[in-house]
């Protein structure tokens, strides 16, 4: 991470590993649909940036085969343990990972696709950043981001719009814009493209909806609140006691059940492009 890039709000720990597991789920569906509009498939050398706990190299590694090799990078060494790890459950094979920051890192080889899921947003420059990694792959390599456009001037992720649910993610959208984050970065997604130098991209827009009693995304926002909670103290946002973290997952689920809400996430851009 270079100094001036925004702080990873979410810190680095178990919890946020599982946390990541956990989102990687809730997002697949329509991260594989971009990846698989985008043209990536078997036989493929793909760089995956911001790997994580690796949970897009696996679902990338399923497009390419086994004739196809996944290369993951990351910063965060802890996180790259636990993704080598769970591909050795998992008698995943055809994915390694390399622990730098893909801005500086010396790379063999060229790759025929470069992705990544929530990770431009962390970049102090995300045109310089996705500049640097273009010139990881061959000229007509495909390039597919994608990232969360998270408006605070709107906060409509529930209908009705007053809400536990809204109430959380207005309390996470808050900590993510007070840790610098470029909180429109699925908005910028084209221009940042184009302005590397990039084919004119096609764009894609989803999010995840649901409700009922068996929402996945109950869970998942309450453990991303948990997860920044210590920021969004310090920020003065809110104190942990204010949170009622530990009753949270439950309060968000009961307000929506009984009152027949209907949630969703921040919407999810997607951009695919070639290198020219």
């Amino acid at each position: 991470m270079k100094k001036n890039d925004p702080t990873y709000a979410l810190g680095r720990s178990e919890n946020e590993y599982q946390r990541l597991t956990e989102q990687a789920a809730f997002f697949r569906p329509i991260t594989e649909r971009l990846f698989r509009e985008a043209g990536i498939g078997p036989g493929m050398r793909v760089l995956d940036v911001g790997s994580g706990a690796g949970d897009v190299a696996f679902l990338v590694s399923e497009l390419v085969g086994p004739t196809g090799e996944v290369v993951g990078i990351d910063l965060d060494g802890s996180a790259l343990e636990k993704a080598r790890e769970r591909a050795s459950l998992l008698e995943i094979s055809n994915v390694t990972f390399i622990e730098g920051d893909v801005r500086e890192a010396e790379l063999s080889g060229e790759f025929d696709a470069v992705v990544g899921r929530l990770v431009l947003l962390y970049f102090a420059d995300p045109l310089d950043g996705l500049s640097t990694i273009v010139r990881h792959i061959k000229k007509g390599g495909i390039v597919a981001f994608h990232e969360a456009d998270m408006n605070e001037d709107f906060i409509g992720l529930s209908y009705p719009v007053v809400s536990i649910w809204n109430d959380t993610a207005r309390t996470i959208l808050q900590t993510f814009s007070g840790a610098g984050m470029h909180m429109r970065m699925g908005r910028l997604l084209m221009k940042t493209f184009l302005a590397a130098g990039l084919s004119f991209p096609s764009l894609t827009e989803e999010a995840v909806a649901g409700g009922g009693p068996d929402f996945s995304g109950y869970s998942w926002i309450a453990n991303t609140l948990r997860n920044i909670a210590p920021l969004t103290e310090k920020l003065g946002i809110a104190t942990v006691a204010e949170l009622e973290l530990d009753s949270l997952v439950d309060r968000i689920r009961d307000d929506a059940v009984a009152r027949q809400i209907m949630v969703s996430s921040p919407p999810m851009i997607g951009a695919y492009a070639r290198r020219l």
